[in-house]
């Protein structure tokens, strides 16, 4: 059987979802500055996220917020965003998008420069303020949010990224997704020195030899 399509169709199927995904922004606009906030913060954490992120990140990402008074402030505002049917509850502590049309409008509140600006701080500030257990149970989220940001560092915070992309391409590895691996494992190499065989033979040794598994997996 051949595949056939409609390029109207699609043009126009397209278009509507553009069209809808401004009219989410419209209305987003039009919201609290708080809740503003929330929306996009919380529009990088993927199509859904943890409470405890969101109460650990606000407060670094967004000035004016009596860290004593933040548990509240962000119980306030995401039952805000239930009401609106920006958001819905998964469970106790979880919450996801109603649909991927009002995430995305969320994000694109900002240009797609300081998002990617604003993600690498945001992926940065919860490095330094979750717990190590927290960190590894959300790996893949915070390496996400730090990939394509092209923003200097110091030494000590390429460590960290080096050690954080290490760990998420093993554990990609671990699930068969080999693609990942080899992202991850290629923007850890980024952040090695000119002279890494001398200086970190180890872990240059552990990204490239991910990347030689994850190719050798791709092509079998």
């Amino acid at each position: 059987k051949r595949w056939t399509w409609d390029p109207d169709q699609i043009e126009g199927e397209t278009t509507i979802s553009s069209n809808v995904v401004e009219l989410i922004k419209a209305t987003i606009s039009k919201q609290p500055q708080k809740l503003k906030d929330l929306l996009q913060l919380v529009s990088c954490l993927g199509t859904s996220f943890e409470r405890d992120i969101v109460i650990c990140a606000f407060p670094h990402m967004h000035d004016g917020t009596d860290p004593s008074q933040v548990g509240k402030v962000v119980d306030e505002l995401l039952s805000l965003a239930v009401r609106k049917a920006f958001l819905e509850r998964q469970g106790d502590s979880r919450y996801r998008w109603v649909h991927d049309s009002i995430q995305a409008a969320a994000m694109q509140q900002v240009s797609e420069a300081d998002i990617v600006v604003y993600k690498f701080k945001l992926g940065m500030e919860l490095i330094q303020s979750l717990e190590e257990k927290d960190v590894e149970s959300n790996l893949f989220d915070i390496v996400n949010l730090l990939l394509h940001s092209d923003e200097e560092c110091s030494e000590a915070d390429k460590m960290v990224l080096l050690d954080l992309y290490l760990k998420a391409a093993k554990k990609a590895v671990e699930f068969s997704s080999f693609e990942s691996c080899v992202i991850y494992a290629e923007k850890g190499i980024s952040l090695l020195s000119p002279d890494k065989w001398s200086k970190e033979p180890k872990v240059s040794l552990e990204l490239f030899s991910l990347i030689v598994e994850a190719h050798f997996s791709l092509t079998n």
